[in-house]
């Protein structure tokens, strides 16, 4: 029988709200040794403010924090690295100085923070230029620095708040290649983003938020068996694409407004009966001559899934809730 890995970080109920509503009421989720756990939810839905509960700088008002088996304290702090969404680099550090001076924070002697510093900068490619300045490299070379400033005390547990925000396709491989060497090497991730797609391609499990609260948490093929049944339509009709919706049985709601050059339309999500064809959708939108800028099925994937759990936790909210 397979034995399931320890945990790094377990995270029961957590709930911190400001005064304006903002926050987290109800998080939980767990990220075992040795795997990447996905972070997922929109703007507000509570992901900045519970990473900020995780490394102490804000106090939970309730649940409860676990790293490594144990109440998360100062020491256990110490074993985690962190990469923040706003990128704190000064132009006219040198890159070697900045990843030192980070490992010296969490207590790495200056020699052995310094040779830290020169291995991983070498396994990135820019050895030979230790001391260039900040200013210098591209901005995916500046990114993989900041990256190594969260891995040179050598952490067991990073976390990571938007990794990829704005790196060309090229330096998102060499990102998510480090990440899988320290996947490899025992460490675990818990990896905040908005891409979908990066989520499903390199995470073992995701943990998705709604309104402060975790709606889902499991691998990440539980999660897009959640995925609905149905299809994404862009139309300017709403009237008439609900009522299509509603004579075959489904159910529509809005996810976005789209411009167009015919003006501004609707992107819908459309949920159906399983027993129900995106060809039966597509004449009962014809047949009350609904105009169709887009027409996508919803794929069984982690991006369905998204959307489909975090309206149904959003519709479960109160009338007020669900304004906000």
């Amino acid at each position: 029988m397979q034995q399931t890995p320890p945990l790094s970080l377990e995270v029961h109920g957590l709930a911190h709200r400001f005064g304006d509503g903002r926050g987290v009421s109800d998080v939980s989720l767990s990220v075992p040794r040795g795997s990447i756990t996905g972070f997922i939810g929109v703007n507000g839905a509570g992901k900045s403010t519970t990473l900020r509960c995780l490394l102490g700088l804000l106090k939970p008002q309730a649940g409860e924090i676990r790293l490594f088996g144990a109440p998360a304290d100062a020491a256990s702090r110490h074993r985690v690295g962190f990469l923040p969404e706003e990128r704190g680099l000064f132009p006219r550090d040198r890159a070697r100085d900045v990843i030192a001076f980070n490992a010296r924070l969490k207590g790495v002697e200056r020699k052995a923070a310094l040779r830290t510093a020169d291995r991983l900068l070498h396994r990135i490619g820019l050895g030979g230029r230790e001391r260039e300045r900040i200013e210098t490299l591209s901005k995916g070379n500046a990114q993989r620095v900041q990256l190594l400033c969260a891995l040179a005390h050598e952490p067991e547990l990073l976390l990571l708040d938007e990794p990829l925000s704005g790196l060309d396709p090229i330096a998102q491989s060499e990102i998510l290649s480090l990440f899988a060497e320290f996947r490899a090497g025992g460490g675990a991730i818990l990896f905040s983003t908005h891409s979908m797609a990066a989520a499903e391609a390199i995470c073992d499990r995701v943990a998705i938020l709604s309104n402060g609260r975790t709606v889902f948490e499991g691998s990440v093929s539980d999660a897009a068996r959640q995925a609905p049944h149905g299809a994404v339509v862009v139309t300017d009709d709403e009237a008439g694409l609900i009522a299509s919706a509603e004579a075959i049985g489904g159910r529509a709601w809005p996810l976005s407004t789209v411009g167009s050059r015919l003006g501004a339309a609707t992107r819908w999500q459309v949920a159906l009966p399983r027993e129900v064809t995106h060809p039966v959708l597509m004449r009962a939108l014809s047949e009350r001559a609904v105009p169709i800028f887009a027409f996508e099925p919803i794929r069984e994937n982690l991006e369905g899934a998204f959307w489909s759990l975090t309206r149904n936790a959003e519709t479960a909210l109160p009338p007020d809730r669900q304004a906000a």
